[in-house]
């Protein structure tokens, strides 16, 4: 009789799991509604008078995005030469965290040239 009692439990906590599931995918689809002209706002397209840009322009945003990706590379490869007299767990504490600041450059380059040179008029 336990193991019947147990089972209908289970099956109830189950039940209790896909509400609780359903419940965040209608607030994650309800999150995309409200948001919808948000969206569409940002990818619209630029009028006819701005015209198109011009080389040089578009030459700076790959620069700055560039620089921002060899900055990132360059952070670990610089704090890997730079603890190398540090204290053995201070070290590894400053060489983990250079890998998430990378990434973060690479992800601060990437917003920069789609915010300034991609999306703008």
């Amino acid at each position: 009789m336990n193991i019947h009692h147990a089972t209908i439990a289970a099956n109830t906590n189950f039940g209790g799991i896909a509400l609780q599931g359903l419940r965040l995918m209608r607030a994650a689809l309800l999150a995309c509604l409200v948001l919808l002209p948000d969206l569409a706002w940002a990818m619209r397209q630029c009028p006819p008078e701005f015209g198109e840009k011009t080389n040089a322009f578009w030459l700076l945003g790959w620069a700055i995005f560039g620089l921002f990706v060899i900055t990132g590379i360059l952070l670990p490869v610089l704090m890997f030469r730079a603890t190398r007299q540090a204290p053995r767990l201070w070290r590894w504490w400053l060489r983990l965290a250079s890998f998430p600041a990378m990434v973060a450059m690479w992800i601060l380059g990437f917003g920069i040239f789609l915010g300034e040179f991609v999306l703008s008029c």
